[in-house]
């Protein structure tokens, strides 16, 4: 099964993705935001994978705001069906690219992200597969894709967990937009996570859950060190 028809980012593309961070950057000016763990993003070239919880469609501008001084273009995925939306769909082709329904659909986006990581591209997914309206991680709902990629992907790929608080309380999950007083927009990105063990692993079913762990652990340490840092400020 081929992977999506998606553009590797050219300079044109590169051009404009780092021009609408910019634009980006100029709306987070009006909100406090702040970005921990930076030194934990490689560098440019080096294939990596962000695992992120997701709370907001505002998660994947806000990572890659949060990335932007890293010299990282990250291609997220998105719901096909929320992509489809005329307002939405140029992120198809300059930013993301599109996640469907069905086991057939879910093969073509690994095989999509896969196909971006070997070009020394960087890929954000979100394990959980939709957003949480609680603002905490769903383990319960993290899916097993973000393993099969991790695995395939190379040895010299880069899987660096994310934590996001805050965004929804801009773009709350169910409405278009709420902005109050106390709204704060944080990102943690924790050290790339181990996964040399399982390299040697069989392709199976097992191994895909043991790594689904590693993903669930990595992002539950950058959840515990926001909410710590915040019960510190606000005891």
């Amino acid at each position: 099964m081929k992977p999506y028809k998606i553009k590797r980012l050219g300079f044109r593309r590169r051009f404009i993705h780092y021009l609408l961070l910019h634009l980006a950057k100029i709306i987070f000016w009006f909100i406090p935001w702040e970005v921990h763990g930076r030194e934990n993003i490689p560098e440019e070239g080096v294939p990596t994978l962000f695992v992120s919880n997701h709370v907001s469609h505002l998660d994947s501008v806000f990572t890659a705001v949060a990335a932007f001084p890293v010299k990282r273009a990250i291609r997220f995925s998105g719901a096909a069906d929320f992509m489809k939306k005329l307002m939405f769909r140029w992120t198809k082709y300059e930013l993301a690219f599109p996640v469907g329904r069905g086991s057939k659909e879910r093969q073509k986006f690994i095989r999509t992200a896969l196909t971006l990581l070997r070009h020394n591209e960087s890929v954000g997914i979100y394990p959980e597969g939709r957003r949480s309206k609680t603002g905490k991680f769903q383990i319960d709902n993290v899916k097993t894709g973000a393993a099969w990629i991790a695995k395939n992907a190379g040895e010299e790929t880069k899987a660096v967990p994310v934590f996001v608080y805050g965004t929804n309380n801009i773009i709350p999950v169910g409405k278009f937009f709420r902005l109050n007083s106390a709204t704060k927009v944080i990102a943690y990105f924790g050290k790339p996570i181990k996964l040399d063990k399982y390299y040697n692993l069989p392709n199976s079913l097992g191994t895909a859950h043991k790594i689904t762990q590693e993903i669930i652990r990595g992002i539950l340490k950058e959840q515990y060190r926001c909410f710590l840092d915040l019960s510190k400020k606000n005891p």
